[in-house]
């Protein structure tokens, strides 16, 4: 691992315990084994660390987006496959501990970085949902789901409660085991999606 490695994974660690502010580029530095100086042949500033690591995070998590033309074909297999399929992907990634302390980073970073809150919310939150709506009005256009359902408040209702349930473990239930908790989200998740699917469903998915 070179300084550039080192300096990003230790900014990782530092900031999702004591939060963007509270953590200096000498702090870095020192747990970096390096003079303060030496990170600017690496970074131009803090906040660009921090755009670093948004930017790995983002990558990180759409790496393995299922493509609609693809995710088309899977909805002829059932909601179930669909499903799982997804949400293993987004498992997978949080199951990572780097992932989890950004996860935790975003959300704390979120009440006070508006560059943060922004990009929380442009590329968590909305472009999910977004995504999510694209592939319910497949689910209508395949009439896998009923017309008359409004896939918008359909795909908030999907995604929100996983929101909830990171918030509330980051926040209400720190420190938590975060392994014992994605196995958990993990079902909850799908027993509610199930639950939502259930009421616009068409067939015997």
């Amino acid at each position: 691992m070179n300084n550039k490695e080192k300096i990003f994974q230790v900014s990782i660690e530092l900031f999702s315990k004591y939060g963007f502010d509270g953590v200096s580029v000498r702090q870095i530095a020192g747990e970096v084994g390096i003079k303060e100086s030496s990170i600017y042949n690496h970074y131009s500033s803090k906040q660009e660390i921090l755009n670093a690591i948004l930017e790995y995070y983002i990558g990180e998590m759409v790496s393995d987006d299922i493509p609609l033309e693809q995710a088309s074909l899977n909805l002829d297999k059932g909601f179930d496959f669909f499903y799982k399929a997804g949400s293993d992907a987004f498992l997978s990634k949080l199951k990572e501990e780097r992932m989890m302390k950004i996860t935790r980073l975003l959300f704390i970073e979120s009440y006070h970085n508006g560059e943060v809150r922004d990009f929380l919310k442009k590329s968590i939150i909305d472009a999910p949902v977004e995504g999510w709506i694209v592939l319910f009005n497949l689910m209508k256009a395949k009439n896998l789901i009923r017309k008359d359902c409004d896939v918008r408040q359909l795909s908030e209702s999907f995604f929100y409660y996983g929101m909830f349930l990171l918030y509330e473990h980051f926040f209400l239930n720190y420190p938590e085991d975060d392994e014992k908790f994605l196995e958990e989200f993990l079902v909850k998740t799908e027993r509610h999606a199930r639950t939502i699917f259930d009421s616009v469903k068409l067939g015997d998915d």
